[in-house]
């Protein structure tokens, strides 16, 4: 009689001990995830949930937010410090910028003086009403003696009188000196230009804009050189006193700017309708028109390149000027060194200017293609976790190493995005959808599209000295979602086996679920509720199958230590059922 014999089939185990984190792609490693909500890698190696959030106050229409030393945000046309209104701006979506004690508001032209709390414009302009009387000064504004204005040398003169060159053009003021016994030109001359409180709005150094002048040569830009309630000082030459009853205008004027950075004590801008970059004068947010060939002067200059600009950052030593497909990099310490040269590249997608943010020392944004770090040469690409789902619309801060993104998918829905910059990691938290991030002391603020200010790391007050608290979140509802387990084995091989190793905190529940060969249906199989903090081990016996996937849920805290599997070799016998 002969008896068929069996040989025991091979048992092998692998181990999970390092949790990795989102990869949207058909194929992706046994440690990372195709799908998750609200996991974090706080806890890496391990797998474990975000920190709850905090939500503190819902805002009737969020128009901005901010940090300098305390937050900052808009509230339809209401201006915010610290929780107490400061002044009136538009009802518009707004854009700051720091600066020493200042905060400067776009598009509104404003500055908040953080030291003094007061709200002030950028831009001025004032009319005269009345007489508007022309003098020819010194430069403090002393009046000069009556020149003799002709063609010709006066003859026989004394020392230190004065002669108005006609023969020139311009004309030119000449003093005899009795020492050399010559006319000797004085280099630079001035008009006080007096008016009823023409002076009132402007500074000493202020570059503004005349026109209406019966003088021609004055309708221009100049720079103020002395002011009083009632006069300003200005370069210029004139034969002989005037005065003009019609309107004069006079403008200190401030270009219109979609993105800006600060850099070295200077704000920067940019204008796509005129392909212009602009600085203004060193330490003087209010002059951009200042062009007197000093090292504190404005500048401006004219790009080339095809494109609106999309994001502006100031990054190391020099500034960047982004377009959709490069980058305009300003280097230099002073006008008269200022260059800018271009730079073909993964550029900030249009749409995606709040997409920028320095995670430590790295600069990161969204670009067409997905997101990218910038460290000083070609940017680097983040997004491959994403496989080939595109997103637009991103609004990023940065927090304890970490980059929070919230971008909106093409179907619509958004989508919170949270990058481990040492860690490399991807993680995907929920649907928030937030406008505005701000980092202040160790928080990360952001303000919701319904108008809601909550917190990263779960803060429950807004502003210091705030008597009342919001609250923070109820417990953390996650799930992760592996890759097909099997697809790659050509053999007859299965998992026979699964445990789950973790901890979990009382009243927190974790569910396993296990989905077979793409069937889309999930089937339950285990469930526990932690009734005290401790440690469970949960043993997992799957059907026969190709290929599986495993989704493990749950609420509140937990931390997965480790998710080992059993495999088995199959037979040919086996491997037709």
């Amino acid at each position: 009689m002969r008896v068929s014999t069996f040989n025991e089939l091979p048992v092998s185990r692998s181990m999970l001990r390092r949790f990795g984190g989102y990869c949207h792609r058909l194929y992706i490693g046994e440690d990372e995830f195709y799908d998750m909500g609200n996991l974090s890698s706080d806890c890496y190696p391990l797998l474990s949930p975000r920190r709850r959030r905090g939500s503190i106050l819902t805002l009737e229409k969020a128009n901005g937010l901010f940090a300098k030393q305390k937050l900052i945000w808009v509230n339809g046309s209401t201006l915010y410090y610290n929780g107490a209104p400061v002044g009136q701006v538009a009802d518009s979506e707004k854009q700051f910028v720091s600066m020493g004690a200042y905060v400067l508001i776009f598009p509104d032209k404003k500055v908040l003086d953080t030291t003094t709390l007061t709200l002030k414009d950028m831009e001025a302009a004032f009319s005269t009403v009345g007489t508007t009387t022309y003098t020819l000064t010194k430069e403090d504004g002393t009046p000069y003696d009556t020149p003799t204005v002709s063609a010709t040398a006066p003859e026989e003169p004394e020392d230190g009188a004065l002669w108005m060159d006609s023969a020139s053009t311009p004309h030119t003021l000449k003093q005899f000196s009795a020492y050399s016994a010559a006319w000797v030109p004085i280099a630079t001359t001035y008009i006080r230009i007096g008016a009823t409180g023409i002076g009132a709005l402007f500074g000493e150094g202020d570059g503004i804009t005349i026109s209406g002048s019966i003088l021609e040569a004055l309708n221009a830009d100049c720079i103020v050189q002395r002011r009083g309630e009632d006069y300003l000082v200005v370069i210029g030459i004139l034969d002989e006193a005037l005065s003009q009853s019609t309107a004069l205008s006079v403008q200190r004027k401030v270009p219109d700017m979609e993105f800006l950075t600060e850099h070295n004590n200077r704000v920067w801008g940019c204008n796509s309708e005129k392909h212009e970059i602009y600085a203004c004068k060193l330490g003087d947010p209010w002059n951009w028109n200042c062009f007197a060939g000093l090292s504190t002067d404005s500048y401006a200059v004219t790009v080339g390149s095809d494109g609106d600009f999309t994001g502006a950052a100031s990054y190391l030593d020099y500034i960047l000027f982004f377009k959709a497909d490069r980058v305009h990099i300003v280097q230099g310490t002073k006008p008269a060194n200022f260059q800018v040269m271009m730079q073909i590249m993964r550029g900030v997608e249009k749409g995606s200017e709040k997409s920028l943010a320095m995670v430590n020392e790295v600069l990161i944004y969204k670009s067409p293609e997905g997101i990218c770090a910038y460290t000083g040469g070609q940017p680097v690409p983040l997004y491959e976790a994403f496989g080939n789902v595109r997103y637009k619309n991103a609004v990023a801060g940065a927090f304890r190493g970490k980059y929070y993104v919230s971008m909106q998918e093409e179907q619509g829905s958004r989508h919170l995005f949270v990058y481990d910059l040492a860690r490399q990691l991807w993680h995907r938290e929920d649907t928030l959808h937030a406008k505005y991030f701000a980092k202040l002391g160790d928080e990360l603020y952001y303000i919701t599209d319904g108008g809601l200010i909550g917190t990263v790391a779960g803060s429950t007050k807004l502003y210091e000295g705030a008597a009342e608290e919001g609250a923070r979140e109820s417990e953390v509802e996650w799930f992760a979602e592996t890759g097909e387990w099997g697809m790659d084995s050509p053999d007859q091989k299965y998992i026979s086996r699964i445990l789950l190793r973790m901890t979990a905190e009382p009243g927190s529940r974790v569910t396993v679920c296990v989905q077979y060969d793409s069937s889309g249906i999930w089937e339950q199989k285990r469930t526990l509720t932690a009734g005290t903090r401790r440690t469970f081990t949960i043993p997992l016996i799957p059907h026969r199958c190709d290929h599986m996937k495993l989704r493990i849920s749950g609420t509140g805290s937990c931390k997965i230590f480790s998710i080992s599997k059993e495999i088995e070799q199959g037979s040919e016998l086996n491997g037709r059922f």
